[in-house]
């Protein structure tokens, strides 16, 4: 069943990995072999889709999902945020893509590791239809 507010949605070509409303949504994500064994690892958010003419922003919390609006983002486990401004001049969603890369704690965790999850947090109301990721790697 699909949830109003915020639901995670089976990994397909064409379907979206997560669709973000109003509440934090966790996401379980393989770790590939190759990222195992690097001292970087960026986190790769693509085909994410949102209304342009109002502001979204939300924070990436790794192995956290009980993360809130409220975590701060001092706390051990904070990835990085996502933050993107208001145009007023557009408001048809229109496709982005973003890069977070993972603090050192993270990356040592995540060599011992097969998968990771990726608890996304909109920090404030986020535009009419959410955001919708299409596709997260790790690399």
């Amino acid at each position: 069943m699909v949830s109003a507010t915020a639901c995670f949605l089976a990994l397909a070509a064409s379907v979206p990995v997560a669709v973000m409303v109003d509440k934090p949504v966790t996401i379980a994500l393989g770790v590939p072999e190759q990222v195992r064994h690097s001292t970087t690892v960026l986190l790769r958010m693509e085909g994410v889709v949102m209304r342009r003419d109002a502001p979204a922003m939300w924070n990436v919390f790794w192995e956290m999902p009980e993360a809130t609006a409220q975590t701060s983002v001092d706390n051990l486990h904070f990835v990085g945020y996502v933050a993107s401004p208001a145009n007023s001049a557009l408001r048809d969603a229109k496709r982005a893509n973003f890069t977070l890369q993972l603090p050192a704690e993270a990356v040592s965790a995540i060599h011992r590791q097969t998968s990771v999850r990726l608890t996304f947090v909109p920090v404030r109301k986020l535009p009419e239809g959410g955001v919708t990721i299409t596709s997260l790697r790790l690399e």
